[in-house]
């Protein structure tokens, strides 16, 4: 059995370039010998074991997930070229808002969070490579395409899309932080058979078939 001595181990440190996100930790899953490139199950399980340490007052990350920072976090968008094959690579959780609820604060209905839902878009938008054509862009023509499309052909071995992002719906299912009477109540608007009944459905998972097979996940 191989042992290690945590005392013994370095511990990296990050933060954010305005300091609002810091930490420090110590990689124990890799002390143990696990290999960080290697997408062998035997020589790297899917789950690390970290030491983190957190300064008083800080906050080590923008969300929950440890790896979601890497999308942006030291100063760029990660190309999904460069994400690890053994990852999930997704657009959003059931705490978040759908991509097409997004697009219509930032475009359509200004609220007092649109700039936030613009500066989302936008880090969307230079990870999927999106250059505007015209100056009217449409979601589901222009920017559905491009941002499945991205997702599909990242190196992450598991690419998750949310149903609301999948079937373009603006209603989430959580919002976190709130007891809200609508949190985890919402069901589909539209059972299976009358999804696929409908011809923009049936395109749109035409659409979703296609880029499927380009990016070899099917």
């Amino acid at each position: 059995m191989h042992k290690i001595n945590t005392n013994e181990l370095t511990e990296l440190t990050w933060s954010s370039p305005k300091g609002k996100f810091s930490g420090a930790g110590k990689e124990v899953s890799e002390a143990l010998g696990r290999k960080p490139l290697s997408t062998d199950l035997n020589e790297r399980h899917p789950f690390d074991v970290e030491i983190l340490r957190i300064p008083p007052g800080q906050t080590p990350y923008p969300f929950h997930l440890h790896s979601s920072q890497w999308e942006f976090y030291h100063g760029r968008v990660t190309p999904g070229t460069e994400y690890e094959r053994l990852s999930v690579a997704t657009y959003a959780t059931h705490d978040h808002k759908p991509m097409r609820a997004l697009w219509e604060e930032a475009f359509e209905h200004p609220t007092s969070t649109s700039d936030q839902a613009r500066s989302e878009l936008e880090k969307i938008a230079t990870f999927t490579g999106f250059t505007r054509t015209n100056d009217q862009i449409d979601f589901e023509r222009d920017f559905y395409p491009a941002m499945m499309a991205a997702l599909f052909e990242s190196e992450s071995w598991i690419a998750v899309v949310m149903i609301t992002d999948l079937l373009a719906r603006k209603y989430r299912f959580n919002i976190p932080g709130t007891a809200a009477s609508s949190n985890w109540v919402r069901r589909m608007q539209r059972s299976v058979s009358q999804l696929r009944s409908s011809p923009k459905e049936r395109k749109r998972m035409q659409l979703i078939r296609t880029l499927l097979e380009k990016s070899g996940r099917v």
